[in-house]
């Protein structure tokens, strides 16, 4: 059975991977990577509850955050506690199959609120924020033990360098003769995004040059966008070269992974994906952050490395989702998950299209202050993207045409057939409907 090394990102745009120089070298160029990898429900928590179950979000029924959301009572880790999920996650199949099991950062939106010195089942080994979200500085860790320890502001706490440790501690000391999964996922660079103090002040990058951010004509686009205001060029330049710095780490981080593998374990057999939780919005249609069905916030950077599976240098466009993540690990395994919404990416096996399905929530315009956006259900090809808001207002772009989400075609007589079949697809999938959804 391979090793398995799976490392998660927080809120990582696809545009940003190429700025990570030793995860461009030594996963990207050495394996495959994957153009259209894409998440259905592109927020945090209901992301990371379908990556450990390989279900949808309208199968875990976990949609949100948690309390600091408008649905407080379906998500975060109570939601996925309660649901009973914890019992058949990635960890648990994967622990039954013989696998050593190790989770080192981010866990779920939420886990805070668990009972003292609660570890979740399936796991070997766990070192996991214990607050709310996770930190950069001033944070605390759950053990394997269920005992904490705290970290403050010195450059030595820094969040990504402290986990890098924990995990090559992890490889390090796994026992040889059996398989390990490990499970990396530090908190960068979800915001207020901070780089590592040594990183401080080496970006290179400048503006987003993109027609859709600002876009200038947004009178297409649902009643909640079509009133803002433009976003911040300086503010969202700002944040590409915090993004860049904050990289860095995860990219140290990350190659010392790898040598950890090649020094401890067999790096040849061993799977490495490096996938985000979600994209993000620098200001496309006037908008920032992520929970919204346009690319950039669905779009997610994958990557998979495999000996001997994964051809140096591979193209592969197929749709790959968080879900299909899971099947993926199994089938490298050999485990048998249950019943899971996910196919592995392995053969030749593709999917053409999916749902894509969000709650009630608050969206953010381009200064960054909450608008909020209704619930809505819908559906994504290779060629178009159909929404439907929550009381009707509908979205149809012709990515052939139209890239970039400016001209919604809704209304386009030659596209009739083409909405028909999507609105009943959408109908059919989206089930059961978010919160807040009307049809």
């Amino acid at each position: 059975m391979p090793d398995l090394l799976l490392i998660v990102t927080d809120d990582q745009r696809l545009d940003t991977v190429g700025w990570m120089d030793a995860v461009g070298r030594r996963i990207v160029d050495r394996g495959a990577r994957f153009r259209n990898a894409m998440i259905p429900t592109s927020v945090c928590c209901p992301s990371r509850a379908s990556l450990l179950t390989g279900l949808y979000s309208h199968s875990t029924g976990v949609w949100s955050n948690g309390r600091s959301d408008d649905i407080p009572d379906t998500g975060g880790w109570s939601k996925f506690h309660d649901e009973g999920l914890e019992d058949r996650t990635i960890a648990v199949w994967l622990q039954a199959a013989g696998y050593r099991t190790v989770l080192v950062g981010k866990y779920l939106n939420g886990y805070d609120g668990s009972p003292a010195g609660y570890v979740p089942p399936g796991w070997s080994e766990w070192h996991a924020f214990a607050e709310r979200n996770g930190a950069y500085f001033d944070y605390a860790l759950r053990h394997t033990n269920g005992s904490e320890t705290t970290h403050g502001d010195d450059a030595r706490d820094y969040s990504t360098d402290v986990l890098a440790r924990f995990a090559v501690r992890a490889v390090r000391d796994a026992p040889s003769a059996q398989p390990l999964f490990l499970l990396f996922t530090p908190y960068a660079v979800h915001g207020p995004t901070t780089p590592a103090p040594r990183h401080v002040g080496t970006a290179t990058v400048g503006p987003l040059l993109d027609p859709s951010v600002n876009e200038a004509d947004v009178s297409d686009k649902p009643p909640w966008i079509a009133g803002l205001p433009k976003a911040s060029v300086a503010r969202i330049t700002q944040q590409r070269r915090n993004t860049q710095e904050t990289l860095r780490s995860v990219d140290e981080a990350s190659s010392a992974l790898l040598d950890a593998f090649r020094q401890h374990r067999d790096l040849s057999d061993t799977l490495v994906i490096v996938t985000s939780d979600n994209g993000h919005l620098w200001g496309e249609h006037r908008l920032r952050g992520k929970n919204m069905s346009y690319r950039a916030a669905t779009r997610v950077p994958l990557a998979m490395r495999w000996t001997g599976t994964f051809p140096p240098g591979t193209e592969d466009r197929r749709f790959a989702l968080n879900i299909d993540l899971t099947a993926t690990i199994a089938e490298a395994a050999g485990a048998t998950p249950p019943a899971i919404d996910g196919i592995s990416l392995l053969g030749a096996s593709e999917r053409e299209s999916f749902v894509l399905e969000s709650p009630v929530t608050n969206g953010h315009d381009g200064a960054g202050q909450k608008v909020a956006r209704p619930a809505y259900c819908g559906y994504r090809t290779r060629r178009f993207l159909y929404v439907r808001h929550s009381g009707g207002f509908e979205e149809l772009y012709d990515y052939r045409d139209d890239p970039l989400e400016l001209t919604n075609v809704v209304d386009v007589e030659e596209h009739a057939e083409q909405l028909a079949w999507m609105q009943e697809r959408t109908d059919e999938e989206c089930l059961p409907r978010p919160p807040g959804f009307v049809w």
